[in-house]
């Protein structure tokens, strides 16, 4: 038990040394938004999404996925979460039709309401459920800065024009992330929360089967790797799920970078990263990570930068009391 915690205290300082780089950054949000209003709102988070987890480990995949989806759409607001009026809302388009984690967060927003009703925005409790998963995968604990408030129009059409591809190269990347204000650095590091969850196999059966148009494979891919994703993501059958992270796929830690040196990136989009002397310099750089120290840091700093894309504060937005439901 002394080990456990004292593991975890390294985590969260490591984390805590990291994020004084961006203290100060974005006066909008702030660190302890809710201490006055809604005390304890952190930990009430924490402490349901645990009991949550405990009958689902694969939703704390679910959720950091939830919550970049949403950021990458009209920025951290929640809109995501918004039911659809006619199959028009973002959670219809393709990218977001195996999106999961919906349900978890209407039951901890749920909970908050019996506390601190009409207080706390789903937009914020979104972020704090993705930091929470990361942290219950044996990931850091890192702060969270707060004040969002959620947004009212969900629109299918900027889902898919926003969400960057599963198969884009760094340049694609780059610029998919350089819109949202955010740096290669952040993107080459927040493609690792690909350490965990799964993909279903028609994210990358061209990578199998067809790379080029003229039925071939990608000759990036380790053999043994290729073979293996081929038994499982058989021609025509591609509802089947492979780990993004064949070597640790239910513990946050470097195995993705390791998987994607290794040429076992389930992904083109992550294949592609060793296509960049940065980026693959970086993935390296990961690999050899032990204490997992840097990788923390960065990977904290880095979500923090994606909190804040787009945001919603003061008068703007609202408070919604079910975050699936529209307010007039």
């Amino acid at each position: 038990m002394m080990a456990m915690a004292g593991a975890a205290v390294r985590r969260m300082v490591v984390v805590v040394a990291a994020m004084m780089v961006v203290v100060g950054a974005e006066a909008q949000l702030q660190y302890g938004f809710y201490n006055a209003s809604c005390p304890g709102v952190e930990e009430m988070v924490r402490a349901e999404l645990k009991s949550i987890f405990a009958n689902d480990t694969t939703l704390r995949a679910g959720l950091l996925r939830l919550h970049f989806h949403d950021c990458f759409v009209r920025g951290c607001d929640a809109s995501l979460m918004l039911n659809s009026h006619n199959s028009t809302a973002e959670k219809d388009a393709d990218p977001n039709l195996t999106v999961r984690g919906y349900e978890a967060i209407e039951a901890v927003k749920a909970k908050v309401e019996a506390a601190c009703p009409l207080l706390v925005s789903c937009a914020d409790i979104m972020a704090m459920a993705a930091r929470d998963a990361v942290y219950f995968s044996d990931g850091p604990l890192y702060q969270v800065e707060t004040g969002r408030r959620d947004g009212n129009v969900s629109k299918l059409a900027e889902a898919l024009r926003d969400l960057p591809p599963s198969d884009g190269n760094v340049t694609v990347l780059t610029h998919y992330f350089g819109v949202k204000n955010l740096t290669f650095k952040d993107m080459v590091v927040l493609s690792a929360a690909h350490t965990l969850g799964v993909a279903h196999c028609s994210s990358f059966s061209k990578r199998l089967y067809n790379f080029t148009g003229a039925g071939d494979q990608d000759p990036s891919l380790d053999p043994a790797y290729a073979k293996q994703l081929a038994a499982v993501c058989k021609p025509g059958k591609l509802a089947s799920v492979e780990p993004m992270d064949p070597l640790t796929p239910v513990k946050f830690d470097n195995g993705y970078y390791k998987s994607v040196a290794a040429h076992q990136a389930l992904l083109g989009s992550d294949a592609a990263l060793l296509d960049d002397s940065l980026a693959g310099a970086y993935v390296r750089l990961m690999t050899n990570d032990t204490n997992l120290n840097t990788f923390f840091a960065d990977f904290a700093v880095s979500m923090v930068n994606m909190g804040r894309v787009g945001v919603l504060t003061g008068t703007d937005g609202q408070i919604r009391a079910t975050c699936g439901i529209y307010v007039d």
